[in-house]
């Protein structure tokens, strides 16, 4: 029976089940029902929510789905007045067993798509859902009143958020969430399963979440909460009463991609890299919890700031907390901490260790890198946070410290502050020699700070400044007192032999007083510097006075003198009117000399913004005056005028630190209009009586125009001694402003230029190689094609002129020549001239190629003829050669054959000092001459007179440092030692290409000592012109000891007494002034070539005399007369046919002056 009637009942209830089935099939999508459901939602849930609620309609799905479309709720009350939330479509999935069992409709699944939330702050801080849900009035104030809802499953797809806040809008896309949310009355739950979304406009991705949120009545409770970023993740698990103030974070571990930090704040062209790891847990009351945090990083990087190592540890107790370690990395060096703070009785200690800490490693290298090696202390001691009642004490001690390789080797420094007021108790700076005190009270209305230095040595600051070549020593004292906000400041300073790139200066004082710095600064200063160098120019005093009388205007005055004929003095007034300053000169000098400048009326310039204007001024220099205007736009619009008349044209050499003199008096207009990008000029100047080095005239008259990028010469008249020469041209150039300004255009250009008797100054670009000092110039040349091309054809001549040729030291006089111009060059036809002692010089032929009409590439072929060469060290001499010369203007080339016709080397032996390489000069040049010589060439020093012959020396030099290679050998000649004259028998002078002139030696001579033996000593001359070595030998053989001893006094130290005391005396006696006096002869008057004086004592006491010279060129002619005892004459004629051959013919005479004997011989040498 109990079986029957369980399957009635069953039957009855699936009956039920099924007739409650099929009427909510019927009954449900009826518009009637749909149309209440609506209704009713909108008037339920605008009650509970306080604010307008709709829905656009509601559809009903068998068995249990229901469709909302268009649901909105209102930003405020009405939805007239903006949305909070719109849904364009929901749907909600009802759950079949509980609906049915619990006979109403449990939703089991919500799924919402394209939500959109706009969430709004007002100017007032309050957001648009603060007051989202009604308040219970049965429950105390405050309590939330949440309606009953529970949803196992809810889904948001393409959901967007919108937060705008007074100036800013963030919107969020693409947020897809899926989570499960109960809730009813004060009590909120939410279990987060995913979560992903998008930020576009930070370019930021949500990737993974989860989690479980709830509230309690106060308490809000987080457990395993987690969100995920492409570089960052935080997990957090916390229980938190906003009431009692009570938590309990049981975990947080957030590992932060230091790059999402510019894109989440929005921050524009920011570096950041690197991770930062934070653990933490807390509990207890907010005002006493207890717990710990950790936070720690590695290779940080925060743009300027670079980090390698971060590591902080705080501990929380109570009312206490522990910061238990510091540690910043950096470079090499680091910085370490700790320090603590109660917070009950408000009680703080800091204390930091540098250990070669390096700033400049943790930030960014800027223009001058920063390297620091930093040690010492500091500390931080106080009580209390509220600045009213704070009272601290700072301690910073550094040691044996860097700064841009400037080193602080101690710095003391002790900072109090109470009563809203800090004391500066001691600030002590010690670096090398430069000590820096400051001392004072700075109280929250008034202050006194003094500050002074020792003496301080710029040049150890210059690496921290970027200048290397800073130099100077400095002393300075001061003092700011009066009102904090607003005080005065007294200094003075004296900075001496200071030096700056190519500026110095020799002393440099200042004083200056200055009250109400900040509202309305008034005060006086005067600096003084003295000693001054600008590059090559030198100002012995510059004095300025100023005068500050708040900040509308002041006063001003410079004093300069430049030297005992040159100063100058301005006095005038500055006065500011909004964004316009107005300069007033009344007062300006300048005096050069008996010449001066001075002003006639007041000056006055504006200035305001880009805009300048110089009103009508008129200046009085010398016997001329000088008027001038203009003015400048901010649309680059220029116009400027000045009119000069009886200008001494020397006047303006002077201002424009020209190097050379131009004399003349000017009259000149110049009128320049237009924009800066294409200016207009016209100009007409006439200087008279002009004089620029060898160049002179009458008359100089420019009329010229610029205009369209071409400037046009219509005339350029120069009158000398009553000829007239012209010239017109038409060239165009860019005058404007921008990177191609100044330079030539490539188009077309004409021209015509006649010059007559215009003189030697068109040789100036010459001026390194061939100096032109007089002749008669005359030139007549058209010109035509472009600047780039410029074709040029005319004639050129030069009649009785002279000129220097300054490589050979060569003067010419009596120079012809004849050229014309073809094309882009000067072709030279035909030059001859003839120099010192009747020689002669011929240019065959020679050209020089113009680029933009600057002299570039040349070539010359010279033939001379007895004519003088200097300027090679130590060499003069009478050559025939023939000489090309090519290169450039700017470096010349030359190269031929010589043939020295005679020649004096004056090459020192043994020199005190050792003469230095030479050094190349300005203008570099290369040369290759080949030299021979038969005779007539002679070495003179202090040591030797020796004839040479040149069988092949090379003389190069490249870069103007000279090298000779090749070999002299002698002829004759004597070689001088202990005032001895000893007879060069043969040897050869080797030169081997070494920068210093220094040949080898390798010389033999011999000379007779007059002792009873007739003692010949061999001398041997080795080494080199500057280290010579000598060795000696004798026949009969003696040691050299020995040989030494005779030729110094006459006589052995260990003889064997048999000799003549006073004879061998007067021997070397009569040996010594004879060698004495036959060199000053030779010397002083230069009439002869060769000088031998013999002397000799005993039976054949007596002297003899020699004088030789060169009467032509292979003829030598020698006569020897014998004095006292010895009365004989030997005259000597040899002509020289071959480098080693003489034919000679010999009259001797004996002392009885009985017979004359004439002897012909020949003279030949042979080398094996």
């Amino acid at each position: 029976m109990k079986a029957k009637y369980s399957n009635i009942i069953i039957a009855i209830s699936g009956g039920v089940i099924f007739l409650g089935i099929l009427i909510l099939a019927i009954y449900l999508p009826s518009p009637g029902f749909r149309n209440e459901v609506k209704q009713e939602a909108s008037k339920s849930l605008s009650e509970v929510l306080g604010r307008e609620f709709s829905v656009g309609a509601v559809e009903f799905h068998f068995p249990f789905t229901i469709l909302i479309n268009d649901v909105a709720i209102a930003s405020h009350d009405s939805l007239a007045r903006g949305q909070l939330i719109s849904a364009p479509r929901i749907k909600l999935q009802a759950h079949p067993w509980y609906s049915t069992t619990r006979r109403r409709m449990v939703i089991g699944k919500v799924e919402l798509s394209d939500v959109r939330v706009c969430l709004v702050k007002d100017s007032s801080g309050t957001w648009n859902f603060a007051d989202l849900f009604k308040s219970d009035t049965t429950k105390p104030k405050g309590k939330m009143n949440l309606p009953p809802l529970s949803v196992e499953d809810i889904s948001f797809k393409n959901l967007s958020v919108s937060v705008e806040t007074p100036g800013n809008k963030q919107l969020i896309e693409d947020i897809n969430i899926q989570l499960g949310l109960k809730m009813g009355g004060e009590k909120l739950s939410a279990t987060l399963k995913k979560i992903k979304a998008y930020d576009k406009t930070r370019n930021i991705s949500l990737t993974k979440g989860f989690g479980n949120f709830a509230i309690s009545g106060d308490t809000i409770k987080l457990k395993e909460f987690e969100l995920n970023t492409e570089n960052s993740r935080v997990n957090l698990s916390v229980i938190f009463n906003p009431k009692s103030q009570e938590i309990d974070l049981s975990k947080l571990d957030l590992n932060f991609g230091m790059a999402d930090v510019p894109r989440i704040l929005e921050l524009k062209e920011q570096n950041w890299s690197g991770n930062v790891a934070v653990l933490a847990a807390l509990k207890g009351s907010l005002s006493s919890p207890q717990g710990s945090l950790s936070i720690r990083s590695r290779e940080l990087k925060i743009n300027d700031l670079e980090l390698s190592g971060l590591d902080i540890k705080i501990q929380v107790k109570d009312n206490l907390i522990n910061l238990t370690k510091l540690y910043l990395n950096a470079g090499k060096g680091n910085i370490e901490g700790e320090g603590q703070v109660d917070l009950k009785s408000r009680i703080y200690d800091f204390n930091l260790l540098l250990n070669e800490s390096d700033f400049g490693a943790a930030f960014a290298k800027g223009d001058i890198p920063l390297k620091t090696e930093i040690n010492g202390d500091l500390r931080i001691k106080g009580r209390e946070f509220d600045p009213q009642r704070a009272r601290a004490t700072v301690d910073l001690m550094l040691n044996k410290s860097l700064i841009n390789s400037i080193p602080v080797d101690r710095l003391l420094c002790n900072l109090m502050y109470a009563d809203k007021s800090v004391s500066i108790e001691k600030f002590d700076l010690t670096s090398g020699q430069a000590k820096l005190k400051v001392k004072g009270d700075i109280f929250k209305e008034v202050l006194s700070v003094d500050v002074e230095t020792d003496e301080i040595e710029l040049a150890q600051f210059g690496p921290l400044l970027g200048l290397k070549d800073l130099q100077g020593k400095l002393r300075f004292t001061g003092l700011v007192s009066g009102l904090t906000k607003d005080p005065d400041v007294i200094g003075s300073f004296r900075l001496k032999e200071a030096i700056i790139s190519n500026f110095s200066c020799l002393y440099f004082d200042g004083s200056m007083s200055l009250k109400q710095v900040v509202s309305k600064p008034q005060g006086d200063g005067k600096f003084v510097a003295t000693g001054l160098a600008i590059g090559s120019q030198s100002i012995d005093r510059v004095e300025l006075l100023t005068e500050l009388r708040g900040l509308d205007w002041g006063g001003l005055s410079v004093h300069v003198v430049k030297d005992s004929m040159t100063e100058a003095l301005a006095t005038g007034m500055v006065e500011l009117k909004g964004k316009q300053i107005n300069l007033a000169i009344s007062k300006l000098f300048y005096s050069f000399g008996d010449q001066t400048v001075v002003n006639s009326q007041p000056i006055h310039l504006s200035i305001e913004g880009s805009n300048i204007n110089l009103e009508p001024t008129k200046l009085v220099a010398g016997r001329g005056a000088i008027t001038l205007e203009g003015f400048y736009h901010s649309d680059k619009s220029v116009f400027f005028k000045i009119n000069g008349d009886a200008i001494d044209s020397r006047r303006i050499v002077d201002l424009l630190n020209l190097k050379k003199t131009v004399h003349g008096l000017l009259d000149f207009d110049i009128n320049i209009s237009g924009s800066l990008n294409a200016p207009e000029m016209a100009a007409s100047l006439i200087l008279n009586n002009a004089r620029f080095e060898q160049f002179t005239a009458d008359r100089v008259a420019i009329d010229c125009r610029y205009s369209d990028q071409v400037v046009n010469l219509d005339k350029l008249a120069i009158t000398r001694y009553g000829q007239l020469s012209e010239i017109a041209l038409s060239v165009p150039i860019n005058l404007g402003i921008g990177p191609e300004a100044g330079k030539l255009l490539d188009q077309p250009m004409s021209g015509e230029v006649v010059l007559r008797d215009i003189g030697t100054w068109a040789f100036f670009p010459m001026a390194e190689l061939l100096s032109v000092y007089e002749g008669k110039v005359d030139l007549s040349v058209r010109l035509s094609g472009t600047p780039f091309k410029p074709l040029l054809n005319g004639e050129m001549t030069i009649a009785n002129a002279k000129m220097v040729l300054r490589p050979f030291g060569m003067y010419l006089h009596k120079v012809q020549a004849f050229a014309h111009f073809n094309a882009d060059s000067l072709v030279i036809d035909n030059i001859t001239a003839s120099t010192e002692n009747q020689g002669k010089v011929e240019i065959k032929r020679g050209e020089i190629i113009l680029n933009k009409f600057i002299p570039s590439t040349m070539y010359f072929l010279i033939e001379v003829e007895k004519a003088p060469v200097r300027n090679i060290p130590f060499i003069e001499g009478n050559v025939n050669a023939r000489i090309e010369i090519g290169g450039t203007v700017n470096y010349p080339r030359i190269k031929g054959e010589v043939y020295a016709n005679s020649a004096l080397i004056t090459l020192p032996f043994a020199p005190a000092e050792e003469p230095p390489p030479p050094e190349g000069g300005a203008k570099p040049m290369d040369l290759d001459l080949s030299i021979t010589g038969s005779q007539g060439i002679w070495l003179r020093n202090a040591d030797a007179d020796i004839e040479l012959k040149i069988e092949n020396l090379n003389v190069r030099m490249r870069q103007n440092v000279l090298f000779l290679s090749g070999r002299l050998e002698t002829i004759q000649g004597v070689y001088r030692f202990l005032d001895r004259r000893f007879d060069i028998t043969e040897g050869q002078l080797t030169f081997t290409n070494a920068v210093v002139i220094n040949p080898e030696l390798n010389l033999a001579a011999q000379t007779e000592l007059n002792d009873e033996a007739r003692t010949k000593v061999f001398l041997k001359v080795g080494g080199s012109a500057l280290q010579p070595k000598l060795a000696f030998s004798s026949e009969p053989s003696m040691p050299e000891q020995d040989i030494l001893t005779m030729l110094s006094v006459g006589m052995k130290i260990e003889g064997d007494g048999n000799g003549d005391l006073g004879d061998q005396v007067l021997n070397r006696t009569t040996d010594v002034l004879s060698n004495m006096l036959g060199g000053m002869i030779q010397k002083k008057t230069g009439l002869v070539d060769v000088i031998k004086m013999k002397t000799s004592t005993g039976q054949e006491k007596g002297a003899e005399v020699t004088l030789g010279k060169y009467v032509t060129k292979n003829v030598f002619v020698s006569y020897t007369r014998g004095f006292a005892a010895n009365l004989s004459e030997d005259f000597r004629a040899e002509y020289l046919f071959g480098k080693r051959s003489a034919l000679f013919v010999q009259r001797s005479k004996d002392e009885d002056n009985k017979e004359q004997k004439i002897n012909l011989g020949l003279r030949m040498k042979f080398k094996y």
